[in-house]
């Protein structure tokens, strides 16, 4: 770290102007920030987390319309699942809807 090797080296570093309470206000300002990014961590990893859930469900309810999908044109004939009212995909999308998704 930068203040380790002022340190090391203060008598360098005050010839040019660097004091010591600089070097001390550098440390505390690293210290500050290291401690604020690891409060920000915990919801960082929290929301990560969730979206990978969420896209995990997403994944299943794909499958899950794929295959009522595949059984209804399955069932009937293709002029029947073409119709212009597409109700299945309306029930689809309303299923969607009630997910979430």
């Amino acid at each position: 770290m930068l203040a380790t090797g002022l340190r090391k080296h203060l008598k360098e570093a005050q010839e040019i102007g660097i004091t010591n309470d600089a070097i001390n206000r550098l440390e505390m300002a690293a210290k500050d920030l290291r401690q604020k990014d690891a409060e920000e961590d915990k919801p960082r990893r929290q929301a990560t987390l969730k979206a990978h859930e969420n896209l995990e469900l997403i994944a299943d309810l794909k499958v899950q319309m794929l295959r009522i999908r595949t059984a209804v044109k399955a069932r009937y004939p293709q002029y029947e699942w073409i119709k212009p009212n597409r109700s299945l995909d309306r029930l689809l999308y309303t299923l969607s809807l009630i997910h979430g998704f």
